[in-house]
């Protein structure tokens, strides 16, 4: 009987803090397409994210230590969830995307934009997850922990990455040509200055854009838990703001894959008229 208690116990474990991640790791594989050819850069990405994990967590020990957020204070909260993690855990994200997408010769089309970014994050979301499960004392504790966070905080973290991998797309692959920046051309350093200025601003949008919403969404959970009269708008803010975020991440998605579809049509097209030129 207790053999059956620990492998039950374990299942559902597995279940809960690992579930959701390889349900949206397929889900994202599929909207970018070209999953044989691009398993290993996948694999990358999830590792590099994985590894992020250790950096963020260095980082937010030090600006915990420098900035000694009150968390019983609203402003308290918000440095923590703005500054400490929102800042710290998307930068960290942003940077091993950028490297990947830098090297990488695979970043031909805009929903690969928001896979890309969802691999590193829910690299990053992997790691995290354990370190929360396993922190906990108890074995009920540490399933309560990974049953909360198989709904909120694993998607919490596709969606930031969304909002981050679209506008990168956009910076990169331009808003409709899809040509990458970095591998068209003579490179990225022959642009002209309009250009550059474009993919800078791009660049911005997703790394403040995943900061904001991961802000805002740590910001509203953690004044939850302040005592305050607030509390209960709080929750309910947060609710709203989880719902909202995920459904615009869905649409950005959305979108990305439109371009994508509207790119090969006009390849198709090209294809053609070059058909019918040769005939004639």
């Amino acid at each position: 009987m207790k053999t059956i208690l620990i492998l039950a116990y374990v299942f559902f474990l597995a279940l809960y803090a690992l579930g959701p991640i390889v349900l949206l790791l397929k889900r994202q594989a599929d909207a970018a397409g070209g999953k044989k050819k691009l398993w290993k850069t996948y694999l990358a990405l999830f590792g590099a994210g994985a590894l992020a994990t250790g950096a963020a967590y260095g980082i937010e020990r030090a600006l915990t230590a420098l900035l000694s957020p009150d968390p019983e204070t609203g402003f308290g909260c918000f440095i923590n969830a703005f500054i400490v993690a929102g800042m710290t855990e998307e930068t960290v994200k942003f940077i091993a995307l950028m490297l990947f997408i830098y090297w990488s010769e695979r970043f031909t089309r805009y929903a690969r934009g928001a896979s890309f970014a969802s691999f590193v994050s829910l690299g990053f979301a992997f790691v995290e997850n354990l370190l929360y499960v396993f922190s906990n004392s108890t074995a009920g504790g540490s399933l309560a922990t990974a049953f909360f966070r198989a709904f909120t905080s694993i998607p919490g973290h596709f969606a930031f990455s969304i909002f981050m991998g679209y506008f990168v797309a956009l910076a990169v692959l331009g808003k409709k040509k899809g040509e990458n920046i970095f591998r068209t051309g003579q490179g990225f350093a022959a642009r002209a200055p309009k250009e550059k200025k474009r993919f800078y601003k791009r660049l911005a949008l997703g790394l403040g854009s995943a900061v904001g919403v991961h802000g805002l969404y740590d910001f509203l959970l953690m004044f939850a838990a302040v005592p305050t009269q607030l509390r209960g708008l709080s929750i309910v803010l947060w609710i709203v703001c989880f719902i909202g975020m995920y459904y615009a991440a869905n649409e950005l998605v959305e979108a990305l894959k439109m371009k994508d579809h509207a790119l090969r049509a006009a390849e198709r097209e090209k294809q053609g008229d070059f058909y019918r030129i040769r005939t004639r």
